[in-house]
């Protein structure tokens, strides 16, 4: 038994090691988020915990797969089954307070919350980020595409027989889950589309200029810029949706 705990304490330091968390730049005006959800986000769950904590049939097994981010630091995200996939793909389509009818802007808020909802449902995600000039063809704008110097979203593994498939979670502009080479590919098929870069990070990381930060928790500041960013883009969302006199 004591060799089986300090196995598990072994594993744990190496899936979730601490690191030093480094200056980061201000953001704009915030709301306040409530005292509860700012506690709940600012300590990241374990694989374990986040199982623990699921009320739904998408609990995962405790199986990961190592990627690296830009700072060089080792992370893990999980790895689900193809129907897990498009079980919680469907579930995060289906968040009402992620305005998805409005993708002009706010990816990072929307991913971040999505990643928040997937830790309590036992789902460790990272983030891929993509750079460049990146424009796609929507019905959820009135002009019929939307343009991106760039876009951020969920990203999580997906095994399929033998073989592990990077997969993203972006309900913005997709029916289902979407390989990374799809995603990509999906935004920068115009004339003048082209990445310039793709990288991935883990889910702490909120913009591109945290790309190099190695975070270990969320950061309130973050919290509180995703809460009013989601609530101001859901203002425009209702009101695009409004029918007309």
């Amino acid at each position: 038994m004591q060799y089986l705990i300090l196995l598990f304490l072994g594993l744990s330091s190496i899936l979730f090691s601490e690191s030093q968390q480094p200056p980061t730049d201000p953001v704009g005006k915030a709301r306040p988020a409530s005292e509860k959800e700012a506690s709940l986000l600012q300590t990241p769950m374990t694989l374990q915990e986040a199982m623990k904590s699921s009320d739904t049939n998408l609990m995962v097994e405790a199986e990961t797969h190592d990627l690296l981010s830009p700072s060089e630091k080792s992370f893990k995200i999980s790895i689900l089954t193809p129907k897990q996939a498009e079980d919680i793909f469907r579930e995060m389509a289906e968040q009402k307070n992620i305005p998805f009818c409005y993708p002009e802007d706010g990816c990072y808020a929307r991913a971040h919350e999505m990643t928040r909802l997937m830790e309590k449902k036992g789902i460790i995600s990272g983030k891929v980020f993509l750079e460049g000039d990146l424009k796609v063809e929507t019905k959820n704008t009135p002009k019929g595409y939307v343009e991106w110097w760039f876009h951020v979203v969920p990203l999580v593994a997906v095994k399929k027989g033998d073989k592990i498939v990077l997969s993203v979670i972006d309900p913005s502009i997709a029916s289902s889950p979407l390989t990374i080479e799809e995603w990509v590919a999906k935004q920068t098929s115009h004339p003048e589309g082209k990445a310039e870069a793709l990288y991935k990070t883990e889910r702490f990381n909120y913009r591109p200029s945290d790309k190099m930060q190695q975070l270990d928790k969320y950061r309130v500041k973050d919290i509180e810029d995703t809460v009013q960013t989601l609530d101001d883009y859901l203002i425009l969302q209702k009101e695009r949706n409004k029918p007309n006199p």
